[in-house]
């Protein structure tokens, strides 16, 4: 078998425009994480241009999605370039975060594939203007009841339409989220037999930091030679801001230079006393620490590769701040 892949990527980059409206390596969760979220059985209305309020959205019920490394995995050696496991609607989903882009590796649903090559969703760093797509050619896969040989085509086209606020059926409200409008073709068939073509169709809005979009608008139609009843509308809203950046009452620390160089001050910080903090890579491992005091806020960051990292202090950890170290 021969697998062949189409790549196509356009980018439109510039200054401050990159850090503000961009998607980058999300802050991955190092062990397994629950996130609450509410449905709604059906697509809503919304604009392509931001912002979005859907504080009046009626949702149907309640779920979660599951994120937890690929270590954790009992079947994760059959997905080698895989970070994590997503875990929706009774699926599984084999997904790959790197410093460059976000990929998909297989999953285990009604089908259950592994994908030889990713196939990538979205370059890092992904901005408003950005268009991006990608194939995966006859990928093998199984399915109860499925005959011998089944194979799939699985192409993707990725678009970053616009960036606003969003504000959620709970009223959580979510800056610079970027709208994404991402189309997943396949096409699931025997060799020589007609295939089961398959439309995911799906608007997304993302946030900087999460690993999988905090609202979502997808419908899934079919047509050629499905099963009966394939196709489904469904919206999903992630309930809260688990990632939420500063503490109710408190002033919010800032740091800059960013990007940088060699240090960065921390704005912000006011405690009499020496105060830890550390430094991590996009995946969760502690990269550097220290302490911060009265008279030196100041930190530095020259000894680390370039790349995007999360800044914290140890009594305000769910202050989280990203930079770029350059």
């Amino acid at each position: 078998m021969i697998v062949r892949k189409i790549f196509l990527t356009i980018g439109i980059l510039a200054g401050n425009y990159l850090f503000a409206q961009s998607l980058t390596q999300p802050n991955l969760p190092n062990a397994t994480e629950t996130y609450p979220v509410t449905v709604k059985n059906d697509l809503i209305s919304f604009s392509i241009q931001g912002n979005w309020d859907f504080s009046n959205v009626t949702t149907n019920g309640n779920a979660s999605i599951v994120i937890e490394p690929i270590a954790n995995s009992n079947v994760g050696n059959n997905y080698p370039n895989a970070t994590h496991v997503k875990f929706e609607d009774g699926n599984q989903l084999f997904l790959g975060f790197n410093t460059n882009s976000f990929n998909f590796n297989g999953e285990i649903s009604v089908i259950t594939t592994s994908y030889q090559d990713p196939l990538e969703i979205f370059p890092y760093p992904f901005s408003v203007g950005d268009c991006h797509s990608d194939s995966e050619l006859n990928v093998p896969f199984t399915c109860n009841g499925c005959p011998p040989s089944m194979y799939r085509d699985d192409s993707v086209y990725t678009e970053a339409i616009s960036s606003g606020t969003l504000t959620m059926p709970d009223n959580t409200v979510h800056n610079d989220a970027i709208l994404i409008h991402s189309k997943r073709y396949f096409y699931d068939g025997q060799t020589g037999s007609p295939t089961c073509n398959l439309l995911l169709d799906q608007w997304q809005w993302w946030v900087d930091l999460y690993a999988f979009p905090v609202a979502q608008s997808v419908e899934l139609s079919a047509s050629g030679a499905c099963p009966p009843n394939v196709g489904y509308r469904q919206s999903k809203f992630l309930i809260g801001n688990p990632m939420e950046l500063g503490e109710s009452g408190i002033r919010p620390l800032n740091i800059y230079p960013n990007p940088t160089n060699d240090f960065f001050v921390v704005d912000g910080h006011q405690s009499e006393i020496p105060v830890g903090y550390v430094i991590q890579d996009l995946i969760g491992r502690t990269v550097c620490s220290g302490e911060l005091t009265q008279d030196n806020k100041s930190v530095r960051v020259g000894s680390l590769p370039n790349g995007v990292y999360v800044f914290s202090l140890l009594n305000k950890t769910s202050e989280k701040l990203k930079f770029i170290k350059r």
